[in-house]
């Protein structure tokens, strides 16, 4: 079943205009693009926003079990956003649709992976005709897949199946917004959470707070707003960013400090729901790292989250969508678990989740530890590989231990790597951990 897999990593329905993005973290997401050749098996066709390093794609397909030719990359022309990002006007150039149709044509391609199916992949997937052998296009090719990945429409299914979410709410006008923040929250002195509609990794998100010293983990900042003044201040500045223009609501909820966060990832299929795994982010402050399993599974309040998951998944079976759901959620300083969020898209987790199961094997949730590492400095591939095998640091299929590169540090001025370590348990991972920064560090580079 070959795939054709589109590494979409932002899109318009996911953040709003593309152009608002920093050019920098553009290309930093252009780069974090290469997770999905992770996906890749025989025959498949793997759509980057930017072009990929040979010896980077050897390495993966290597470490698949898969022939390198066996499978096909593409690079559409740069848009109108540049090449970081597969925008619209770059998905459906001429030339590129073409060469897809070609490709599509002699690899017998049936079916469409993105990370996002917005509607301009649902409009390519008509084109290539794939559209009546891809479960659930029907739902997203009337914009489900924009429907499922907003933060409201999550708020609202959590509480129609009485999840355990924060105490928060859904806002459209700011003076609403107001009176929820400063009385309800504010006032009794808890902080706050403000979420755009739309975005991803934390960065669509904002903490306000009446004391200082709250970190912002899972936001880009805090705020500190002593008095109802200096909300409303705040709120007059801010309201035209939360709100992307006023097109979208925010979404407000009470922060937790001191709170893990984790997430659980499962596939909706046409049968019904199937678990994935599950894992804990690392923010610093937004996510910068996986660990699976999570190593909150232990807690009694677990087995509540996974059940709540999947009452979650129950209605967005229902109304048609087919995929990967990933559900996150809080482990309170009081063990208590709350969802926040979910995201109906391929996830920043996946890639992990297939590395486990393909490279590291199928007892990998119940024998091993994975840790993700992002925005990582090494050296170029080739350099990094070879020093990581000459000082016994790379993975080993025999001790199905070690280092993976997940993504090439493509930049210039670095820090766009990742990769992920694989050991027996946590004390195994730190060591490893440890070893690379200072193999890595030795190399005149930091991560």
């Amino acid at each position: 079943m070959p795939t054709l897999i589109v590494s979409n990593q932002r899109t318009e329905e996911m953040v709003g205009d593309l152009e608002l993005l920093d050019p920098d973290y553009r290309r930093y997401v252009g780069n974090q693009a290469q997770r999905m050749a992770w996906c890749l098996r025989e025959g498949d066709i793997l759509v980057l926003p930017m072009p990929a390093d040979e010896e980077f794609l050897r390495y993966v397909a290597d470490s698949l079990g898969i022939e390198r030719d066996s499978v096909r990359v593409i690079v559409p022309p740069a848009g109108r956003v540049g090449e970081g990002l597969l925008s619209r006007d770059r998905l459906t150039d001429e030339g590129f649709l073409a060469e897809l149709r070609e490709a599509v044509a002699a690899q017998g391609t049936d079916r469409v992976l993105p990370f996002h199916f917005d509607s301009t992949v649902a409009e390519l997937t008509r084109m290539l005709g794939l559209d009546r052998v891809t479960p659930g296009f029907g739902f997203l090719d009337q914009s489900g897949g924009r429907l499922l990945n907003s933060k409201s429409t999550f708020r609202a299914l959590a509480g129609g199946v009485h999840a355990p979410v924060p105490e928060g709410g859904v806002f459209s006008a700011r003076e609403e917004a107001e009176a929820f923040l400063w009385e309800g929250l504010l006032s009794q002195g808890h902080p706050a959470i403000l979420k755009q509609d739309f975005h991803v990794a934390g960065f669509g998100n904002e903490i306000v707070s009446p004391v200082p010293g709250v970190d912002p983990l899972g936001a880009r900042r805090t705020v500190v707003t002593e008095d109802r003044e200096e909300l409303v201040k705040y709120l007059t500045d801010r309201w035209d960013w939360l709100t992307d223009g006023g097109r979208n609501r925010v979404v407000i909820e009470r922060y937790v400090p001191e709170s893990v966060p984790i997430y659980a990832e499962v596939r909706v299929e046409e049968h019904g729901v199937e678990f994935t795994g599950h894992g804990e982010m690392r923010m610093k402050p937004v996510l910068n790292g996986l660990i699976v399993p999570a190593p909150s599974a232990e807690l009694p309040a677990f087995p509540g989250f996974l059940d709540a998951v999947r009452l979650l998944c129950e209605p967005i079976h229902a109304v048609g969508y087919r995929g990967i759901v990933s559900v996150d959620a809080i482990v309170t300083p009081d063990q208590d678990i709350l969802i926040n969020e979910f995201n109906c898209r391929t996830g920043g987790s996946t890639h992990i989740h297939r590395i486990g199961e393909r490279v590291v094997g199928a007892d990998y949730f119940e024998e091993r530890v994975l840790v993700e590492l992002r925005r990582c400095t090494f050296p170029p591939f080739a350099t990094a590989v070879e020093a990581l095998r000459t000082h016994g640091l790379a993975y080993d299929p025999a001790t199905r231990t070690g280092v993976l590169v997940t993504v090439d540090d493509g930049s210039p001025t670095g820090g766009f790597g990742e990769y992920v370590v694989v050991a027996e348990d946590a004390d195994g991972v730190r060591e490893l951990e440890l070893a690379v920064g200072e193999l890595f560090a030795a190399h005149g580079t930091e991560d």
